[in-house]
């Protein structure tokens, strides 16, 4: 009789084992997850950190808890020490070895395992992150340096967590975006060119013996010496006749053109355009006519060269 009543003891608190879920001895409270649980949400809704979640269920897979499963949410006691096991098996035999896992680096939890140890700035995953959007918004780093900082995001960043964690700068890191150079694209077109050369020239002309600023001007007759610009010639060198605008034909003979002061000769069929600092003489030895001659093609200049009129043509020879 005292046999079968230890056998039935022995058979009832079997019983009572396989119905009562084992916790760990300081858990005090455990509390079954529900389909689609997190660590996080479990966390959040029985008022402790993900990372203390954690360290009551070793082993939890935190983004897929096993719905009905009781979990630890209580600890009294001292905090508990994580440590990890791994199995190793052979044809012959299982072989269980415990192993403490390496020091994870210092900074917030909680972290995902294989963060570089000399990390110096975290960033924690929030909705709508992204791996190529962190990226993105550190501008510090490459993609491939951000996975080899984080391993456990894999090369496609299917393992970012919300709620976790992950590097975004080690040692050398620099902590700002570098400027960005720029250089201003020099103008395309034949060489060598003197600096300062307008970035819109449509058309050269290369400097040959005996050219001269005006030469190339009367040469072209579709800008003026103004617009040529010309302070320094040098033989060999390239120089703009044409930007954006230009005439591509000469001004047409006869007071077509314009502006012209009245009276100008209708045989007239070589024009100048009249620039700050210019005076009847000046342009009469510039073109190798006589004063006379220059007065005659323009009366309305008059004798004295009284009436000049800045930004006019004036005639400069006739046929």
């Amino acid at each position: 009789m005292q046999l079968l009543l230890s056998i039935v003891k022995l058979l009832g608190a079997a019983n009572i084992g396989a119905a009562v879920a084992v916790v760990r001895r300081d858990c005090s409270f455990t509390f079954a997850a529900e389909n689609g649980d997190t660590c996080l949400s479990m966390a959040t809704s029985w008022g402790i950190t993900q990372a203390q979640f954690i360290s009551y269920n070793p082993g939890a897979v935190c983004s897929a808890l096993v719905s009905g499963k009781e979990y630890c949410v209580e600890w009294t006691g001292a905090a508990p020490v994580t440590t990890s096991s791994t199995t190793t098996k052979s044809t012959t035999s299982s072989v269980i070895s415990s192993t403490t896992t390496s020091a994870a680096p210092t900074g917030p939890s909680p972290t995902q395992d294989g963060i570089v140890s000399d990390c110096k700035k975290f960033h924690l995953a929030a909705s709508g992150d992204t791996c190529g959007g962190i990226v993105s918004k550190y501008e510090v780093f490459t993609l491939t340096q951000f996975y080899a900082w984080n391993p456990a995001l894999g090369n496609d960043c299917s393992g970012l967590w919300l709620g976790y964690y992950y590097c975004v700068a080690v040692t050398g890191t620099p902590t700002t975006t570098a400027p960005a150079t720029t250089t201003t694209a020099a103008p395309s077109g034949p060489s060598p060119t003197q600096d300062g050369i307008v970035a819109d020239c449509k058309k050269y002309h290369i400097a040959a013996s005996g050219d001269t600023c005006q030469k190339i001007v009367d040469t072209y007759q579709t800008f003026s010496l103004t617009q040529f610009d010309c302070s320094g010639l040098w033989l060999g060198y390239n120089y703009c006749i044409a930007i954006t605008g230009t005439p591509t034909t000469p001004a047409p003979d006869g007071p077509t053109v314009s502006p012209t002061q009245s009276g100008v000769s209708a045989k007239c069929n070589k024009w100048y355009l009249v620039a700050s600092g210019d005076y009847c003489q000046k342009i009469a030895d510039q073109f190798a006519i006589s004063l006379s001659d220059f007065y005659t093609l323009n009366p309305a200049v008059g004798t004295s060269c009284g009436s000049l009129w800045l930004g006019y043509y004036v005639c400069v020879g006739s046929s």
